[in-house]
């Protein structure tokens, strides 16, 4: 073949992006969230579609975030916001859109991913949909830490009304530890408050369905239907979960959670195996468990993020944060809505071979004129 040619390589930005803002962060997820910021951060121009839950929030915030940008010296028509389900659905197919990015439920995020993808030019879609981010306890876990894991476990769930996308909604626990008899007595009775009425309808409408459903009983009763509920736990069996997981595996939004009894350590595996995408998976274990290498890496083939005797609501903003999941946690698992990884989702690499240094990208240049990392091989 010769020597190698000369091969330069750089990211450049997608284009224009629309943000599908989540109702659960007002701050941190919507206007001038995570998914605003790896946009323009990555040089592309935004489109937030507000969401229905806060519009007066939203064009307070789009009024910090123009003013911050023009303040920046920014160019004008860097960012905007528009309201209502029409102008959402009108953003993600004009052809001047090249990135859709979204948070929110999987019934939404499907429909919004057929579109982008289904236009004359397809467009990638990075949409963070539903998870249940299951809890495996082992039988020494249990049998060591029973109460301190059912404490944490109440603490996790109800956090924030379990109004996370990582809160953990189903608890798989030995029925021989007899920790579900625990829970009335751990889980708090006070109200909770919920963002909007579209939250506290679905969570009334899912709590209800999965109540209802052949198999469960009420652990704790909590009041689903009021404006501010107080906190529901439902327990049934592995046999039951795995012989209706469409039933059973279902994300409820608010402070619900089910509670799931095996009675061989094996079900662990067979849940795991059964389970679909999630944003994260956690175990609470011990580091002698003969059944924890074989779960761990089920679970790796499962969730975005495994975890080791801690819970998964919160997500910490590192480099190693991968917040992100198989389908339906997420539209595309490669990816993550949180970290510094996160611009990478508005970014596509170029390559330029044997191109003269006076018509390369600054970025490019043997010179530096940039003053950034550069990387020669």
């Amino acid at each position: 073949m010769g020597p190698r040619p000369d091969l330069r390589r750089v990211l450049e930005p997608l284009g224009p992006v629309v943000v599908f803002a989540a109702s659960n962060f007002p701050f941190a997820f919507s206007v001038a969230g995570g998914d605003t910021a790896s946009a323009l951060a990555a040089g592309c121009p935004v489109v937030v579609k507000a969401h229905s839950g806060h519009p007066r929030l939203s064009a307070a915030t789009a009024e910090v975030v123009h003013h911050a940008l023009r303040s920046a010296g920014a160019p004008e028509g860097l960012f905007d916001v528009v309201f209502g389900t029409e102008a959402g659905r009108a953003a993600i197919v004009d052809p001047r859109v090249k990135a859709g990015a979204f948070t929110g439920s999987i019934e939404a995020g499907r429909a919004l991913f057929d579109l982008a993808t289904g236009r004359p030019e397809p467009i990638p879609f990075f949409g963070e949909l539903g998870s249940v981010n299951p809890v495996f306890v082992t039988e020494a876990a249990a049998e060591r830490r029973g109460p301190e894991i059912v404490s944490e476990f109440v603490g996790s769930f109800t956090l924030g009304a379990g109004q996370f996308c990582t809160k953990p909604g189903i608890l798989l626990v030995p029925a021989s530890a007899k920790l579900v008899d625990r829970l009335p007595g751990t889980v708090p009775g006070n109200a909770l408050t919920l963002l909007n009425d579209r939250i506290r309808t679905s969570y009334a409408s899912a709590v209800r369905e999965l109540r209802d459903t052949a198999g469960v009983r009420v652990v704790v009763s909590g009041d689903h239907a009021a404006t501010d509920p107080s906190p529901t736990v439902l327990c049934t069996t592995s046999a039951e979960l795995l012989g209706d997981p469409e039933a059973l595996i279902r994300e409820v939004f608010g402070p619900a959670a089910l509670v799931v009894e095996y009675t061989q350590e094996s079900e662990l595996l067979d849940v795991a195996r059964l389970i679909d995408g999630q944003l994260t998976a956690s175990i609470q274990g011990e580091d002698d468990d003969a059944i924890a290498a074989e779960l761990i890496r089920l679970l790796a083939a499962k969730a975005g993020r495994v975890l080791w005797n801690q819970w998964p609501t919160g997500v910490s903003v590192t480099y190693a944060q991968q917040h992100g999941g198989p389908y339906p946690a997420t539209t595309a698992p490669g990816t993550t809505s949180v970290g510094t990884e996160a611009i990478s989702r508005f970014l596509r690499p170029v390559a330029y071979q044997g191109v003269p240094q006076h018509l390369l990208p600054p970025a490019l240049r043997d010179g530096n004129p940039l003053g950034i990392p550069q990387r020669a091989s």
